[in-house]
């Protein structure tokens, strides 16, 4: 049959059905012929609907389901692998929180609305890292106006803390009353709520107060560090109340389930009240707070809390072949990790097997870490712009780069541009957040050293944080010999310097494609950089990256630590360079949040640390 013949009608055949009326003659179009038309379009109609209806019921299998993974110390990742249109995504240190946040997204919850709850939740499933006794660092991204924010609501000094307060006085810096600083953490979620919340304050709430009362089991990482610093818990009647069972007279070992009703109470009276209950003269819980502080040795007033207020910044950034990286500007962390990725991202061959590779992303640590003691809370160390715009500057990572010798390292401070000082936030966690609208949202939450200043008030259950060991106390000489840095010098108001990064990753078109930070202390930079090389630089997906082996350097002491895995080639290649290597005491605990190269959506919690992750298709 040629092409200008008119195929013979029979039944519904598709012609009748999508040919135009015109391209039949009127004798040719007869009653028969209508008829199979009519009978035509009602089976499409009929096939169309049942499409429908199956494509409805699943997609209320899809809204119902969530893909989870908790800590089993083995799956580290959530997965999507269908990828509809409208995704959501959450990681955190703490199953229970991860579980949370995916409820939120679910009743359609902002991602702030997530991460509030969360960080309230960790306050519980992650008493010795994080809670509103301390601060946190936040970097939120709207995919509508392609805008990127940071919300600083570090601690700060009190108004009666000074320079030389902790000469001569060793751990107090660390340890007790005096070691507080400003708790941020809670008029933090309030701002965040105000500007960006969705629902109601009460209901962010009513999931912690529900796990105080029904008890969290206590994780392999809470197990060690309860164990770890199980003499200071059993000097402090608060720790001791909620951390020692009664009936053996031990903390609480892995495995057991610990109940916080007295919290509960605390929570319910900030559901109520909201920030006030801590911010305001008109506060509940501000005069007990205060005077427990007071009986352990605080100096933090009232007017310390009356004054305290977060601030939205401006973030640092970075463009990484076809993506930007935003991260949280001084004090915090992402100043140096924007160094640290413009530095990189001007070596053309990266490989992750490559010895000289990693020999370049040790120097880098170096060089960086160098710089980094020369950094501090911007509005307290003058001419400091000069140097931050430096940073985030690509030809001053060119001159970096000049530096670096491809066959050998060196041990000079000097030549990494030391002046040393590096205060540690072992006690941190992380939460990463993707709302199905596409915003996002990366916050690091921190009381500095596994369970803060290691007190509690009694009054309230709040562990306030061991802040003021951040900061750098003249004529203090650290372990490796070197004295402190002036630019991190205590001073009343002032925020101390931070490792926290918390970096959101966005391509061309807007979308994210990243959302990661961690947990560890000076290692969250260096962490948080290795898993964006391996996502973005090396191609690599979000589980693998996550599950590498890492490698950290921060100049002093002057060595490279590094994991087991990490490959005998380039061990090899980084020793006959004269890197003195080691392995590490502790491995930051990272949680993020990515979409793979295939357009799946993915959410994983670091295997070195017990957490949770999931996935929420909408």
């Amino acid at each position: 049959m040629s092409r200008n013949e008119k195929a013979p009608v029979v039944g519904c055949e598709l012609p009748w059905c999508y040919a135009p009326l015109s391209h039949f003659s009127e004798k040719e179009f007869t009653e028969r012929q209508r008829k199979s038309l009519v009978n035509c379009n009602r089976l499409l109609i009929v096939l169309v609907a049942l499409v429908l209806l199956i494509s409805i019921a699943f997609g209320l299998i899809f809204v119902l389901h969530v893909d989870e993974l908790t800590a089993d110390g083995c799956g580290t990742s959530a997965r999507w692998p269908q990828n509809p249109i409208r995704t959501g995504a959450v990681a955190s240190n703490a199953a229970e929180c991860a579980r949370i946040g995916a409820e939120i997204l679910r009743t359609k919850g902002s991602a702030a609305d997530a991460a509030i709850a969360m960080m309230f939740c960790e306050e519980i499933a992650c008493s010795e890292s994080a809670g509103i006794g301390g601060g946190f660092l936040l970097t939120y991204y709207n995919r509508t106006s392609r805008s990127v924010e940071v919300l600083d609501s570090r601690e700060i000094a009190g108004k009666g803390a000074t320079a030389d307060m902790f000469v001569g006085y060793g751990s107090k810096a660390t340890y007790g009353g005096l070691a507080a600083a400003t708790p941020a953490a809670l008029k933090g979620y309030w701002v965040l709520h105000q500007r960006l919340g969705r629902l109601p304050w009460r209901q962010l709430i009513e999931p912690s107060i529900k796990l105080c009362h029904e008890g969290f089991v206590v994780n392999p990482f809470m197990a060690r560090y309860l164990a770890e610093v199980s003499g200071a818990i059993h000097k402090d009647p608060g720790l001791r109340n909620v951390f020692v069972n009664p009936e053996t007279g031990q903390v609480f070992k892995l495995g057991d389930r610990i109940r916080r009703p007295d919290f509960a109470r605390t929570l319910e009276t900030i559901a109520n009240e909201g920030a006030n209950a801590l911010y305001s003269k008109s506060g509940t819980l501000l005069p007990k707070f205060l005077e427990d502080l007071k009986r352990l040795g605080s100096i933090l007033t009232e007017q310390d809390f009356l004054s305290y207020e977060p601030q939205w910044k401006a973030p640092v950034s970075a463009k990484i072949h076809n993506d930007t990286a935003y991260s949280a500007a001084l004090p915090g962390g992402g100043t140096i990790l924007i160094h640290m990725l413009n530095i990189l991202e001007g070596y053309p061959d990266l490989h992750r097997h490559d010895p000289v590779t990693w020999h370049w992303i040790v120097e880098t640590f170096k060089h960086a870490y160098g710089i980094r003691t020369r950094l501090g809370d911007p509005a307290f160390v003058p001419g400091i712009e000069e140097l931050v715009r430096n940073l985030t500057c690509k030809s001053y990572a060119e001159y970096i780069r000049s530096k670096i010798n491809d066959s050998h390292t060196s041990e000079d401070y000097k030549f990494y541009g030391a002046d040393f000082s590096q205060p540690e936030d072992h006690g941190t966690a992380h939460i990463s957040v993707l709302e199905p609208n596409g915003d996002a949202i990366a916050v690091t939450s921190t009381i500095n050293d596994y369970f803060g200043a290691r007190i509690m008030s009694p009054q309230t259950g709040i562990i306030p944080n061991g802040q003021m060991d951040d900061f750098s106390t003249p004529g203090v000489i650290n372990v490796v010999g070197v004295p402190a840095s002036p630019a991190n010098y205590i001073a009343p108001g002032k925020r101390p310097l931070s490792s926290m990064s918390p970096t959101i990753v966005v391509d061309q078109k807007g979308d994210v494609q990243l959302i990661v930070g961690g947990a560890g202390g000076t290692k969250i930079t260096t962490s948080t950089l290795l898993i964006i090389l391996r996502n973005r630089f090396f191609g690599q997906d979000l589980r693998s990256s996550i599950e590498a082996p890492r490698i950290h350097h921060q100049l002093a002491p002057m060595e490279l630590q590094y994991e087991d895995t990490l490959g005998a080639s380039i061990v090899e290649g980084l020793t006959a360079r004269g890197h003195k290597l080691r392995k590490p005491d502790y491995v930051a605990q990272m949680t993020a949040v990515a979409r793979e190269r295939d357009g799946r959506v993915t959410a994983a919690f670091d295997p070195r640390r017990p957490g949770g992750a999931a996935v929420v298709p909408f």
